[in-house]
């Protein structure tokens, strides 16, 4: 394993305050009166507590807001414009932060990071220079982990490793250790994924689940080695075991402390061209359950879940929940846990799937009774033109969607009922990309 730390330079610091100075002195007056001073000091602010990212024509903003069920908002009451547009959002809950990741397809991408001030205001916490791709992420410990496979591993004097033809091998798994207690600093860290579960392949990994003792956990998608002629930036292969999932718990050296073997379902991971989706989430007991789309067009196994329960060396024998015969054939892409045993679905549009195949139909599933239904009261999936990342709060899911012709809208559901009711529009937003709640 190889660790290298990073931090942004000064040349590059200076940049950025040149360009947040000649960006403040542009503001139009309306932007003043949102971005301007707080007052005396003695005035007692109340905190707005969720955090919304929002894309206008041409740029990214920030929002905050005390309510997302009444009370639209415009576009024109952000509290901050983004420099870069495009940026996933990821939330903490303790220390309550929201970091934003960004790579900008060659040039560094400058991750953000904000949390509330004592009057309620969003405070950065610092940036750091993001210099690769990363196609899954989660917390862990004080970290937000981001990661991407399919790079070249080296040696401790930095050459590349070789395969038995001499070419440089591709099983290099790069993370990023973002530490949120210590201004963002980050360190980079290299795992090495060839024969990882003794069978020759190697890997890319899927999500991060925090098992709070001193590991997480997540998925292995196995394949042979990625033809270097093949387009497109996935680091996946072929792969020869579609009808098996494996999953890794690693410790913050990357060292693999175990691995769970199933082969009830396929590997456990969403696919849209070089982005691997975390099919994965813990309940409040320790229990993790392990979702699988059945992505892999060679599977012959359903959509499904397994799960291992907390202190579990193996995935438990007498679980399996078979979601595919509930959905009527259709297969899932995203996983988001809501409260207790209830999980957010994100369906595919269509029976047969590809990479960019739309996935617009959501699903309530109750992994104890395993049963699934569909959300109502959202709109028509032909109708839904764009989504954006969903927030679990007090038990129930606010998930922002755009409908064709409308202000992007976020939608309430209940998972008792999988019923869904209108919350707040942004007036002259095209799109709603993340709501998260910072305390």
């Amino acid at each position: 394993m190889i660790t290298k730390t990073l931090t942004l330079n000064r040349f590059f610091i200076y940049t950025i305050i040149l360009g947040a100075l000649l960006g403040f002195s542009s503001c139009s007056s309306h932007d003043d009166e949102n971005n301007g001073e707080e007052g005396n000091g003695s005035e007692q602010v109340d905190k707005k507590h969720f955090f919304i990212s929002v894309t206008g024509e041409t740029s990214e903003y920030l929002m905050q807001t005390d309510n997302l069920e009444n009370n639209d908002l415009s576009i024109s009451e952000n509290v901050k414009q983004l420099e870069l547009s495009g940026y996933t959002w990821v939330f903490n809950q303790a220390p309550s932060v929201a970091v934003g990741l960004i790579y900008s397809k060659g040039d560094p991408g400058i991750g953000l990071g904000y949390q509330l001030n004592s009057q309620g205001k969003l405070t950065e916490i610092g940036q750091f220079q993001v210099t690769t791709r990363f196609t899954s992420y989660g917390y862990f410990d004080n970290y937000l982990l981001s990661s991407v496979g399919g790079k070249t591993p080296v040696d401790e004097k930095g050459s590349a490793l070789l395969d038995e033809d001499g070419n440089e091998r591709t099983d290099a798994v790069s993370f990023n250790f973002i530490n949120i207690n210590s201004g963002l600093t980050m360190q980079e860290k290299q795992l090495n994924t060839l024969n990882i579960t003794g069978n020759g392949e190697q890997a890319t990994l899927s999500g991060v689940i925090d098992m709070k003792d001193g590991t997480f956990l997540s998925s292995l998608v196995l394949s042979q080695p990625r033809d270097p002629e093949a387009t497109g930036g996935s680091s996946t292969g072929v792969v020869t075991y579609p009808d098996s999932v494996w999953v890794a718990a690693l410790d913050k050296d990357l060292n693999v402390k175990h691995i769970y073997r199933d082969d009830r379902i396929s590997y456990s991971s969403g696919r849209m061209r070089s982005q691997y989706y975390s099919q994965m989430g813990k309940t409040t007991d320790g229990t993790v359950y392990v979702f699988s789309g059945s992505y892999e067009e060679t599977t012959t196994k359903d959509c499904g879940a397994l799960r291992i329960k907390k202190g579990a060396t193996e995935f438990d024998k007498d679980y399996y929940f078979n979601i595919q015969e509930l959905s009527n054939g259709y297969k899932f892409r995203k996983v988001w846990p809501i409260v207790d045993n209830y999980f957010l679905l994100e369906f595919y549009n269509v029976l047969e799937i590809e990479t960019m195949s739309p996935a617009t139909q959501y699903a309530i599933v109750d992994v104890e009774n395993k049963t699934l239904n569909w959300v109502e009261q959202i709109p028509n999936k032909d109708k839904i033109i764009n989504t954006g990342i969903p927030m679990s709060y007090k038990g129930k899911m606010y998930l922002p969607i755009t409908e064709e012709g409308m202000n992007p809208t976020v939608y309430i559901i209940d998972p008792n009922t999988a019923m869904a009711n209108k919350g707040i529009a942004i007036h002259g937003a095209t799109s709603i990309n993340a709501i998260g709640y910072l305390d």
